[in-house]
């Protein structure tokens, strides 16, 4: 979303006061219990995040105006400084500074936009901002796993030498330099690594948002499961397959994994960590999707995810994956449940409209971000394009920021140029971005930019 009316500075030369970086409001995440970041990019404009999730983009002028309004700065005071720093008249910059100062707080105040009540701040598809830097970095710690799940888009070949824990802290620390307020603990398995609390609090104390993707066998332990949440984790991910134990041990092919997996779940919520699951629709679960809704409800588990299969890793081979148009009747069964629940449903998958789309079930804008809003970093520091888009983009210890976020792949992502030709001149293209470029339809262009490289 971006604060389009706010005026622009008259005197193009005059140096912005603000360093570009990160910036965190303890006082102001304290009076309304949510996390926010202004991250001020070089060219003056910035990105206002809150929790981590919603995003305002900010014009040089708003983005001073912001900063000023989350330390509440009053108004008189502001008006005074900003009206030398922009050559406008006191009268037009307080006017303004009041309206920017009232839309922050009240959208704070909801802990979420509303376009009904601030109908000043327009919305921008995914597609159509490119950042300096991802506002969310998934870290792959390990590619380990006590699971086997049979779809896993985890390349069961690909073997690298781990980072150290102090070299984690070193990722975690240019991570916070690069301005990226969101850090996810993902894997394989991230709670296989021992080091993960320390992680955890290391990034903390850095001011980032920390997050765990997980299969939530090790979190069975209530001991290791407060852990994490004493160390500063924010929110966790526990992927469920079913309801059903014989479902769910067979697809992730342990056996006994169900039940450490939904101990690990009702642990997760005695902590105050935000809690939600995950569960991918396959041909061997989805009869078994209104159980697991029922069940999940049962547990108070607020917000269910669900995705489709990945293609990659084990999940291209998988035979008989469920199609576009079969995913549409089960999105819309799980969303006439959590409506009648009182829980949140976040459906993950990017699709091709024209087959299913998420927005007229009310799930959102749903397209590929990779490259754009979120990278993966490998166990050896590789920088992917996401954790299950398995080429390169170089490493983030040695490489020079710039030749890993200007990649040609990297570039070709964000710039959507693996759309196939029935594509080009969809009228929904804008929105829906053309589906997954690991899709199988995209699977030329994946095998054109991996011979390139």
């Amino acid at each position: 979303m971006r604060f389009s009316q706010w005026f622009q500075s008259k005197r193009a030369e005059t140096p912005f006061p603000l360093s570009q970086g990160l910036y965190r409001f303890p006082t102001i995440e304290n009076s309304y219990h949510i996390t926010v970041h202004l991250r001020v990019e070089a060219e003056q404009h910035a990105s206002l995040i809150l929790n981590g999730n919603t995003i305002l983009q900010l014009n040089p002028t708003a983005t001073w105006m912001t900063y000023l309004a989350l330390y509440n700065v009053p108004a008189s005071v502001a008006a005074q400084k900003l009206s030398i720093l922009f050559s406008t008249s006191r009268a037009t910059i307080e006017r303004d500074y009041r309206q920017l100062s009232h839309t922050i707080h009240s959208i704070l105040g909801r802990g979420h936009l509303c376009f009904h009540d601030n109908p000043e701040v327009e919305t921008l598809f995914p597609f159509q901002y490119h950042p300096s830097a991802p506002y969310r970095m998934d870290l792959a710690l390990t590619y380990q796993c006590n699971n086997q799940c049979f779809h896993c888009y985890n390349d069961p070949n690909r073997t690298v030498s781990p980072l150290s824990i102090e070299q984690w802290k070193a990722v975690i620390d240019r991570i916070w330099e690069l301005g990226i307020p969101h850090i996810v603990f993902t894997g394989g398995e991230p709670t296989l690594v021992e080091g993960l609390t320390l992680l955890i609090e290391y990034a903390k104390q850095k001011g980032l948002i920390t997050g765990l993707n997980t299969n939530g066998r090790r979190l069975s332990d209530i001991g290791y499961a407060q852990s994490l949440h004493d160390a500063g984790l924010d929110h966790i991910q526990i992927t469920l397959e079913s309801a059903n134990p014989t479902v769910h041990d067979r697809i992730v092919q342990k056996n006994g994994a169900w039940k450490q997996t939904i101990t690990g779940i009702q642990n997760a919520l005695k902590t105050q960590c935000f809690v939600m699951t995950n569960t991918t629709l396959l041909r061997e679960n989805f009869d078994t999707l209104p159980q697991t809704l029922n069940y999940l409800a049962e547990l108070g588990v607020p917000t269910i995810g669900l995705n489709a299969l990945i293609y990659s890793g084990k999940g291209c081979s998988v035979a008989q994956p469920l199609t576009e148009t079969e995913l549409f009747p089960l999105l819309k069964f799980a969303q006439d449940f959590v409506e009648q629940s009182g829980q949140k449903l976040i459906w993950y998958t990017p699709t091709h409209y024209c087959n299913f789309d998420p927005m007229s079930l009310n799930l959102g804008v749903k397209g590929c971000t990779a490259a754009l809003f979120n990278l993966c970093i490998e166990p050896n520091g590789e920088v992917l394009p996401c954790q299950s888009y398995y080429q390169s983009l170089g490493n983030f210890l040695i490489d020079d920021w710039e030749s890993i976020w200007h990649h040609p792949l990297a570039e070709a992502l964000r710039t959507r140029q693996y759309i196939s030709e029935q594509c080009g001149d969809c009228l929904l293209l804008s929105q829906c971005g053309g589906g997954c470029p690991l899709a199988p339809t995209q699977i030329n262009w994946q095998t054109f930019f991996r011979m390139e490289a």
